[in-house]
């Protein structure tokens, strides 16, 4: 068989980009990482020839992070898996993926991170340890939660703990844009993390070598880490959904939801307004309602909108309105049409009193995700509500100042496509939909 055969063979068994399918959705709100990589490493004991090709293979396309814990305080007891959980809903969350094991060589290993106490690292005891081995783009999920795992009744996990990040040297020779973009996918990650007494990295350059070093002894929170990974964890959910893996995006979300519930309740001095844990988690509900509708699950997907609008209702009721009373007409009484609109205009006057934390369209998307789902679960009974709620939706992204220029078009694409869907899926043939259900232009 030639060799190019063989290694399409390898790729086909070894490559975790090719390998890997979404986590189920339990496991992917209980665990500290997405997927299963599905890799079948038993090729390499065939004979030796073969070992070192399908090695070689593996080094190459897969990118691994080995994490080592020397330490009791980060192990991890079924007690201690339901101890921070989200407010909308509670998951055990398993954070040390993989097995625990002895390993020696990784291929393409592109770093190595132990973590231990000040005894072990004296006593030259490094190697004893837990190893934990992760893909480079699941490192961030995994720090995250560890940055966040607290004991019981006790402070951070890590606090007090050392720890030495090495970085092997390339085996081929890099540019400096080169080099500083591999610094950074490696060492943003690491950035998440806080409390540690000491922190040795190796393999960087100094200056990045000491301000990771600095970061990581921190004995505080800053409020642009937290935004910022935030907003990471949301958009890789969105992500995760743009791409159909629905369980991805609803285990980025309940992440992002644990991270923002966090600082909440035990760091709220991060927070630069008060209302902005309240939006974040508007945020994290109206993503879950728009993740919810493209799995089909319309049901939850009308219970996380409906939970995004009492959020924002909440925060502009308390901020008060602007816009004045609804508009009565001649006869005393407030048409629908009027009242439609001073609906959209206090919307967007809460924005504004908000800070644009939470933007008009971003509302808008929360009553029509709700319409959608309404119709849907409902049917032929659906309340009248649901066309009003519609309605609004469409009239906050026209009158917001900030709606990108698609925005409507989006929302409508999304209803029409869901509608279709739903429609085939009611044909006991599931025969093609005709010409009628064409793409908006």
């Amino acid at each position: 068989m030639p060799l190019e055969i063989r290694n399409r063979i390898y790729k086909e068994l070894l490559v975790t980009s090719l390998t890997k399918t979404p986590k189920p959705f339990l496991d992917n709100c209980r665990s500290a990482t997405r997927y299963d990589w599905n890799l079948h490493p038993a090729i390499l004991a065939t004979n030796h020839q073969i070992h070192d090709e399908a090695r070689s293979v593996l080094g190459t396309y897969n990118e691994f992070v080995v994490v080592e814990r020397a330490a009791k305080e980060l192990e991890q007891k079924k007690s201690d898996m339901q101890e921070e959980y989200s407010k909308v809903m509670q998951y055990r969350v398993k954070l040390w993926p993989g097995r625990k094991c002895q390993l020696g060589d990784i291929p393409n290993e592109r770093m190595r991170i132990w973590v231990g106490n000040e005894d072990s690292s004296a006593n030259g005891t490094e190697n004893k340890s837990w190893i934990h081995v992760v893909l480079v783009e699941e490192l961030r999920d995994l720090l995250v939660e560890l940055s966040i795992y607290q004991g019981r009744h006790g402070p951070y996990r890590i606090l007090g703990l050392v720890a030495k990040i090495t970085v092997p040297k390339p085996t081929v020779e890099e540019t400096h844009e080169e080099r500083n973009a591999r610094e950074n996918k490696l060492m943003n990650p690491v950035m998440k993390l806080r409390f540690l007494s000491s922190v040795k990295v190796e393999g960087v350059t100094p200056g990045r070598s000491q301000a990771v070093s600095d970061q990581l002894c921190r004995s505080i929170w800053d409020h642009h880490t937290v935004y910022e990974t935030f907003h990471e964890l949301l958009d890789a959910g969105n992500q995760a959904r743009d791409m159909g893996h629905y369980t991805v995006a609803s285990g980025y979300y309940r992440l992002a939801s644990d991270y923002a519930s966090h600082f909440e309740k035990h760091k709220r001095y991060v927070f630069t307004d008060p209302i902005d844990p309240v939006a974040f988690m508007f945020k994290v509900n109206l993503q879950r309602s728009r993740n919810w509708i493209e799995a089909g699950d319309l049901f939850n997907a009308r219970g996380a909108a409906g939970a995004a609008l009492d959020i924002a209702n909440a925060i502009f009721s308390v901020n008060g309105l602007g816009v004045g009373p609804p508009p009565v007409g001649a006869d005393g009484r407030v048409k629908k049409g009027a009242f439609r609109k001073w609906t959209c205009e206090c919307i967007k006057d809460g924005a504004a009193r908000c800070g644009q934390r939470i933007k008009a369209e971003e509302i808008g998307a929360a009553y029509y995700y709700k319409s959608i789902a309404e119709y849907h679960v409902r049917g032929n009974s659906a309340s009248e509500q649901a066309d009003e709620d519609k309605m609004v939706g469409i009239g906050c992204c026209a009158i917001s100042d900030t709606a990108p220029k698609d925005c409507i078009r989006e929302l409508l694409e999304l209803d029409t496509r869901i509608t279709k869907r739903r429609m085939e899926e009611s044909r006991p043939d599931h025969e093609e939909s005709s010409d009628e259900w064409e793409d908006i232009d």
